[in-house]
């Protein structure tokens, strides 16, 4: 059982995810985030080594203990999620509806709900990121098509604002880290994500 965080970094990033996501509102206030991470085909290939009768194709009961170890080692890094309106950031309780399973593609997809330990009000400051500091997982998440907005009124539609692009110095430092293994600098994966915005009529 191989959790998403574990494994030494020979390059940067090390782990590839196609992420989808739907924020939850409830009486203009959000109270969750719905994950779908589709992981890349070299890391569905490592961490499916021997997994179940049928190792090209586990079932979703067989893959459970790694969704159970991935939610284990997630709280460290916040669930590489930021949620921010009103200056406050919000803060995760305890995943719920977690699962994990295999596409016809034989990627594997790592779905989960993460609640607000308290909703966070919405207004137009609502910001959300998802992203790995260390930039070890890169995160895609390009299109609106990849967001859902639940429980806010009609018309309200996500916007995602790509990130700036890097100076010299910064492509320098990603080019060296592509070599060396070690990470590019602290926060880079940051600089690397946009953010997602909420647009209301």
């Amino acid at each position: 059982m191989t959790p998403l965080l574990t494994g030494s970094a020979t390059a940067h990033p090390h782990v590839w995810i196609d992420a989808k996501t739907e924020l939850i509102f409830e009486n203009g206030k959000m109270t969750g985030v719905r994950h779908i991470w589709t992981f890349d085909d070299m890391y569905s290939a490592f961490v499916t080594q021997g997994v179940g009768k049928n190792p090209d194709q586990p079932t979703p009961d067989e893959l459970l203990p790694i969704a159970k170890s991935n939610m284990e080692a997630l709280p460290e890094f916040d669930y590489f999620t930021v949620v921010q309106a009103g200056g406050q950031k919000a803060e995760f309780a305890t995943p719920t509806e977690y699962s994990m399973a295999q596409t016809p593609q034989r990627l594997i997809t790592l779905t989960f709900t993460l609640p607000l330990k308290s909703p966070l009000a919405f207004d137009k400051s609502f910001g959300f990121q998802v992203f790995d500091p260390s930039y070890f997982v890169a995160f895609t998440l390009e299109k609106e098509s990849a967001i859902g907005v639940r429980g806010l009124a009609a018309g309200c539609r996500p916007k995602i604002v790509p990130p700036q692009a890097l100076d010299a110095d910064d492509r320098k430092k990603l080019d060296e880290s592509a070599i060396s293994g070690l990470p590019p600098g602290v926060d880079f994966g940051m600089k690397m994500a946009g953010h997602v915005a909420i647009v209301c009529p």
